[in-house]
């Protein structure tokens, strides 16, 4: 009788094909839930970032001034958490402060911008925003609107 020591060359591929198709079902569904995970996070910031505008209109009868894409507004540093920043790795967050003329004098309106490079990111921040922001949308970018003063 003959000591068998190893695996067989079929054993082994039978192994490597019903690895390969769990990762095959796997693989996207991980891709799906870090997208999630990264919208509610994205959600996160502009939550707190329309919570600093508000503390800083409410100091000030006034919104910060419009910044660079990725540069946060000096004045809503004091407002959001230490070490807090507009540029991110995967994303980039941009405020914008916009003032047009009306009948009745002038309106400004005020958002943030999410500036991403997926474009199912875009679709899932809009799932995931859900009542209470109103998203202007673009492939790549997604404007929440903060406020608008008269």
């Amino acid at each position: 009788m003959r000591r068998r020591r190893g695996f067989s060359i079929h054993e082994l591929l039978v192994t490597m094909v019903i690895i390969g198709l769990l990762a095959q079902i796997a693989l996207p569904r991980y891709s799906e839930m870090k997208r999630r995970a990264i919208a509610a996070a994205i959600m996160g910031d502009v939550h707190a970032i329309r919570i600093a505008a508000f503390s800083y209109y409410t100091e000030n009868s006034l919104f910060p001034p419009d910044a660079a894409t990725g540069t946060l507004p000096s004045q809503l540093v004091d407002n959001l958490p230490t070490g807090f920043t507009f540029d991110r790795p995967d994303y980039d967050y941009d405020w914008h402060v916009w003032s047009m003329p009306t009948k009745s004098g002038t309106e400004t309106f005020v958002g943030i911008s999410v500036i991403v490079s997926d474009p199912r990111l875009a679709a899932q921040l809009v799932k995931t925003a859900g009542a209470g922001y109103i998203p202007i949308i673009t492939p790549t970018q997604i404007t929440f609107l903060v406020a608008s003063t008269s």
